[in-house]
């Protein structure tokens, strides 16, 4: 980064957006915020620090202006040990697999194949709910709030209503 080139934040300027980095955020009429017209977050700009924090989030999210990008202040990502992979691996991978078992050792009594489809559906439910469980944990513990629209679904529902509105 060549100092000819870094510019300093400015209070009317217009910045890619720290969050999804695909949009841009412009200064909100007649307040002291700023949003993105594209994740439609609100940001507070700290000009003097030359810091973005991310206003509409349980979690501070906070990012500084380097004169060309945004680096992030936020806390590194959650190292996972061992011991919670593992964990995790067996939160999956055991509730379904006692389900099979009881499956195998007490089998339906009637010899209509209808009546093997529940059990294996049961059983398939099972692993995609932990494993939904377990996504959404791990998800928590990324250092970006942009994974959140996977499990709220916020930024997708106003991407469309935005694209179908004129």
């Amino acid at each position: 980064m060549s100092e000819s080139t870094a510019k300093p934040l400015e209070a009317n300027g217009v910045y890619l957006c720290p969050v999804c980095r695909h949009g841009q955020i412009a200064p909100m009429v007649l307040m002291d915020t700023y949003a993105c017209n594209f994740c439609r977050h609100i940001l507070t700009l700290d000009l003097g620090h030359q810091t973005a924090r991310l206003e509409d989030s349980a979690i501070p999210f906070r990012w500084q202006w380097t004169g060309t990008q945004w680096r992030s202040l936020n806390t590194p990502p959650v190292s996972l040990s061992y011991t919670a992979i593992i964990l995790a691996i067996l939160l999956v991978t055991l509730p379904p697999a006692l389900i099979w078992l009881g499956y195998r050792i007490f089998p339906p009594l009637s010899s209509d194949p209808r009546a093997h489809w529940f059990p294996l559906f049961w059983v398939g439910l099972t692993f995609f709910a932990h494993l939904g469980i377990i996504l959404r944990v791990f998800a928590a513990l990324l250092p970006t709030p942009y994974i959140g629209w996977f499990f709220n679904g916020r930024m997708p529902r106003q991407t469309w209503r935005s694209q179908r509105m004129p």
